[in-house]
C-alpha cells in the first residue's frame, strides 16, 4: 500500500569552514539535501506515523565498494532528533538478492543525546555530504566476498525519541533499487518503489572502509587505539614494537610523523580541526596498519 502524501520538511544548507575529509563511500550523495516530511506524522527518512523500523543503502562496485578489506565504521548525516532518553543503532547487512539479510554483521548503539545537530557539530563527507554521527564499531567486519552490503539505521523505539537522516531530494540519486527500509511488519521497500514512497533518493549514510591492499590485517585486529573520538591525544597499544606512528589526512596527506620504540605511544592530536584522519603504523617486522579516527 502506497505511503501518504509528503511534504518537504526541510532543505538544509550548511556552510562550514571544514578541512577535514571523510574517508568513506560519500560518492554515491549528490544534489540538494533535504528531509522529507510524511503528512501522517514524522519524516520519510526516520521515525514516522507509520511506524517503519529501519532506513538502509546498499553499497556495492557501482557505489564505491572497489576491493575486499573491512567496514570499521559508518557516519551519519542526522540533522532532526528528539531525545526521550533512548538510543539507536548504526548497522551493516549483507545483501541478499537485492535486500537486506535478516542477520546484521555489526552494530554500534549510539545514544540520541550524544548526537549534535548544531553546525559546530557537522565535519565534511566527500564533497557534497556532511555527517554529525560516527559509529566506530569494536571489532571490524569483512566487506562481503560479492562485494555488496547495506549501512543504516535501527529507528529507536523509546516513546518520544525520534531521528531523521538527511536524504537528498527526489531525482538526485537514479539507482532506486539501492535505498530502502523496513516496514513495521518487517518487510522491506524500496524507496523508489510506486507502491511505497516514490523516491529516488539516497540516504546520509557513510561506511568507512579500510581495504586489504596495503593493511596487515592480522596485526590490525589486535592494535588498540583509543579513545575514539579523541580530542586532545590518540593512544596507541600494539603487541609488538612501533618504529613510526604517522597521522594522515583522508587523502592520503602526512600531517605528523612520530618516531616510536616501544609497544605503547600516544600521539598528540590536539593541534587538528575536527574531523576524520588516519593513523598509519609501521611495526618493528615491517607491518603497517592503517585506519581512521575522528578528531573532536
Amino acid at each position: 500500500m502506497k505511503k501518504g502524501l509528503l511534504t518537504i520538511g526541510a532543505i538544509l544548507a550548511l556552510s562550514l569552514s571544514i578541512n577535514a575529509q571523510v574517508d568513506t563511500l560519500s560518492e554515491f550523495f549528490t544534489g540538494t539535501p533535504t528531509v522529507y516530511g510524511v503528512t501522517a506524522g514524522g519524516t520519510v527518512s526516520g521515525n514516522n506515523a507509520y511506524g517503519d523500523l529501519q532506513k538502509m543503502q546498499l553499497f556495492d562496485p557501482t557505489h564505491g565498494v572497489a576491493a575486499s578489506g573491512t567496514i570499521t565504521g559508518v557516519a551519519l548525516w542526522v540533522p532532526i532528533k528528539v531525545d526521550a532518553g533512548g538510543s539507536f543503532d548504526v548497522a551493516i547487512w549483507a545483501d541478499n538478492n537485492g535486500t537486506p539479510g535478516t542477520t546484521t554483521l555489526a552494530t554500534k548503539t549510539i545514544t540520541i543525546a550524544s548526537v549534535d545537530t548544531t553546525t559546530a557539530g557537522y565535519g565534511l563527507a566527500g564533497t557534497t555530504g556532511f555527517f554529525n554521527v560516527v559509529a566506530n564499531f569494536s571489532t571490524p567486519v569483512a566487506i562481503p566476498s560479492n562485494h555488496k552490503f547495506w549501512a543504516g539505521v535501527i529507528l529507536p523505539t523509546t516513546a518520544g525519541d525520534t531521528i531523521a537522516l538527511i536524504t537528498n531530494t527526489n531525482g538526485d540519486f537514479a539507482d532506486t533499487t539501492n535505498s530502502g527500509e523496513l516496514w513495521s511488519d518487517n518487510t522491506f521497500h524500496e524507496m523508489g518503489d510506486a507502491a511505497n514512497w516514490g523516491l529516488k533518493i539516497a540516504f546520509g549514510v557513510y561506511p568507512i572502509v579500510s581495504y586489504t591492499a596495503g593493511i596487515n590485517e592480522n596485526m590490525a585486529e589486535v592494535a588498540n587505539v583509543f579513545p575514539n573520538p579523541a580530542n586532545d591525544v590518540l593512544n596507541i597499544n600494539l603487541k609488538e614494537n612501533m618504529t613510526t606512528v604517522n597521522i594522515l589526512s583522508t587523502d592520503g596527506k602526512l600531517i605528523s610523523s612520530n618516531e616510536v620504540n616501544a609497544n605503547t605511544t600516544a600521539v598528540n592530536v590536539s593541534n587538528l580541526t575536527s574531523g576524520m584522519y588516519m593513523y598509519q603504523i609501521t611495526t618493528s617486522t615491517g607491518a603497517v596498519i592503517t585506519n581512521t579516527f575522528v578528531k573532536k
